[in-house]
């Protein structure tokens, strides 16, 4: 007789499920979600905006279709965002001279501007999260959640990958 896939698991105390990585990651996860949409609310950003100006930050003028594969964003959701960050002026949007068909999305000065505040926001969320870990650490929880990203087969752009 086949064997249930719940007799197969080995149980878990609830002290142990709940200190598990797969149920800490998403709580950290929310978490930090949480502390940073609350950080960016003064600035009149989403995380997702915050991080289309990140990307236009490291890598200059994109394609609009290009932007949204290196976001992993949905198209319609993209425009969306690239609209909302023209009206701020933190982005501008420029016909390709190449191809008339593609529009070209580049960050401004002022937006520029913004992502210095946003990084400076984010920073002081990374250190709340972080308090108390040793730089060493860090490097360590870096490397191995990096190795969990590419476990998923992620495909991101790995932006500031210095820290």
């Amino acid at each position: 007789m086949p064997v249930s896939r719940t007799e197969r698991r080995p149980t878990m105390t609830s002290e142990a499920r709940f200190s598990s990585p797969g149920f800490l990651l998403p709580h950290i996860g929310r978490m930090a979600q949480i502390w940073i949409t609350e950080a960016l609310e003064p600035l009149d950003l989403l995380p997702r905006e915050a991080a289309t100006l990140l990307v236009l930050r490291q890598h200059g003028t994109l394609a609009q279709q290009r932007l949204g594969e290196l976001l992993d964003m949905d198209p319609n959701y993209l425009v969306f965002v690239v609209k909302k960050l023209e009206s701020l002026r933190l982005v501008a949007r420029t016909r390709d001279p190449e191809d008339g068909r593609r529009r070209l999305v580049s960050i401004t000065e002022a937006g520029l501007a913004r992502r210095a505040a946003v990084d400076a926001a984010v920073n002081a969320v990374e250190e709340r999260l972080t308090a108390g870990i040793s730089a060493d650490d860090l490097r360590t929880l870096r490397r191995l959640l990096l190795q969990l990203d590419a476990n998923t087969g992620a495909h991101h752009p790995r932006i500031d990958s210095g820290a």
